[in-house]
């Protein structure tokens, strides 16, 4: 139906009526606006800011279209598409914006509700009208009306729901930082697994050509009747093992690379170029004590901060339980109008305040009470736990780290080792004064050191992440660091 096709009576109906509704929401009706935009959506409350003050490390990736970088990704900003693209970021984002929204609802309690109605009605055909004589002729009826209803008193009960939501977006907006700095942490075990993946494909090529030089000495020899056809096949056998494990290492390192993919929330089959930073050759021993990080975690543990307040948050419901069984006072007010012909016309005003007085729920009321004390009770457990928890993660990180310190100094003095006894190995057996058996024992023994040495890299990589994550500061602003006590 077009505007055109509508009475002028009704269109001044429906003004009236929307121009009211939409004075009382402070928004303008544009001309023509997308019922699904924000313009009438408004945050009166300004929950959305509220959100942003607890978030201010973190980027809402809604909107966003969070492309891969064209150059070599950095582990930088792997951690950024990551925290944009990750499906686990974005739903705690989701989680975090619907609490704001509750929060604002909870507020919108304070302000009284305007509901306006209006009707036209038109009879056709043989009726009765008001006065009791069969008429032939349409009649038209109007009403109007609107009505405000404003709670003006309930002991306390509205004061309480608002600071249970308040303090549900305190929760919702540390559990997304914990989501955020646990898609980090992936992001970081990730990234370094395709680096020591690479790398380790690498080595196993490296220990497959040493070994293929190991066959072809072998046969030379043999050829020169220096060494025997056992020579060969052992040889032989241990160049076949060191083919498989190179396949191997290939399969480890293509799944490494799909892990990655999609831990920055990428298709598994997405092509990476990394550009990783070398693990420097000597690291610092730790200065920090165990006592002190754990006393720094328990500070800035966002999870911590969570279990916190959804605890106040529980501790408000309880009292919005109790206000449920206590009167409340509230104003109401409207005005009507309604036309009928051969009708006096009605127009009149009403206001009232109305006591609301629950004499009797059916024992409702003490059992909300006694649910919302027993998840009161809950949530201070779970504070407990994640105290615990806490407290386990930073000794784990702490000896983590310094173990794999450890391991970084001893594997470099390993390889260097074993490379040196494989080139001696290697020289004795082709002067024909080593055998082969020590010439593939070396060689062994240098593959296995490389791929210690590659593992040991990646144990200090992530281990840098897990401490970090267990004192509560594993942002993308901030980088690994060796020793905690750095700044």
């Amino acid at each position: 139906m077009s505007l055109h096709n509508i009475s002028p009576a009704r269109c001044r109906l429906v003004a009236s009526l929307l121009g009211g509704a939409f004075i009382v929401a402070g928004i303008n009706a544009p001309a023509s606006a997308d019922p699904k935009s924000d313009l009438f959506q408004p945050d009166a409350f300004r929950t959305g800011k509220a959100l942003q003050k607890r978030t201010v490390d973190l980027d809402d990736p809604l909107g966003h279209e969070c492309p891969l970088p064209a150059r070599a990704l950095s582990l930088s900003a792997a951690v950024d598409v990551a925290l944009c693209r990750n499906p686990a970021t974005r739903s705690s984002w989701a989680a975090a914006r619907a609490q704001a929204a509750a929060l604002g609802g909870a507020e919108s309690s304070l302000l009284p509700s305007v509901l306006a109605t209006g009707s036209e009605t038109r009879t056709y055909g043989t009726h009765v009208d008001v006065n009791g004589n069969a008429v032939s002729t349409p009649q038209d009826t109007r009403d109007a009306a609107i009505n405000l209803s404003w709670t003006l008193y309930d002991f306390g009960g509205t004061y309480a729901n608002i600071r249970s939501a308040r303090f549900g977006l305190d929760a919702a907006a540390s559990t997304l930082n914990s989501i955020s700095q646990q898609t980090v942490l992936n992001v970081v075990q990730s990234y370094y697994g395709v680096v020591a993946a690479d790398a380790a494909v690498i080595a196993a090529k490296s220990a497959e050509a040493a070994y293929a030089r190991s066959v072809e000495i072998a046969e030379a020899l043999q050829q020169g009747g220096a060494a025997s056809l056992s020579d060969v096949l052992q040889a032989q056998t241990a160049y076949d093992q060191a083919v498989l494990a190179r396949v191997q290492y290939e399969y480890a390192a293509a799944s490494a690379h799909g892990t990655l993919s999609v831990a920055i929330g990428s298709p598994a089959n997405m092509a990476l170029k990394l550009d990783a930073q070398p693990v420097p050759a000597s690291v610092p021993a730790f200065t920090a004590r165990v006592a002190d990080l754990m006393a720094q975690a328990q500070r800035q543990r966002p999870d911590l901060s969570a279990a916190l307040a959804q605890r106040d948050a529980a501790e408000a419901n309880v009292t919005v339980a109790r206000a449920v069984g206590r009167p409340s006072i509230s104003i109401q007010a409207g005005r009507s109008g309604s036309y009928t012909p051969g009708v006096t016309n009605q127009n009149y005003n009403q206001v009232g305040i109305y006591v609301t007085i629950p004499v009797f729920t059916g024992f409702k009321v003490d059992y909300g009470v006694r649910q919302a004390q027993a998840a009161l009770e809950s949530s201070e457990v779970n504070v407990d736990k994640i105290r615990l928890q806490i407290s386990s993660d930073v000794w784990n990180a702490y000896y983590s780290l310094d173990s794999a310190n450890q391991q970084l100094t001893a594997t470099a003095t390993l390889v260097k080792t074993a490379d040196q006894n494989q080139q001696v190995a290697m020289g004795r057996y082709q002067a024909g004064v080593g055998t082969i058996l020590d010439l593939l024992t070396a060689q062994a023994a240098a593959a296995s050191a490389a791929q210690a040495r590659i593992s040991a890299e990646l144990a200090w990589e992530t281990a840098r992440g897990q401490l970090a994550l267990a004192l509560g500061h594993l942002t993308r602003t901030e980088p690994l660091v060796s020793d905690p006590a750095e700044p």
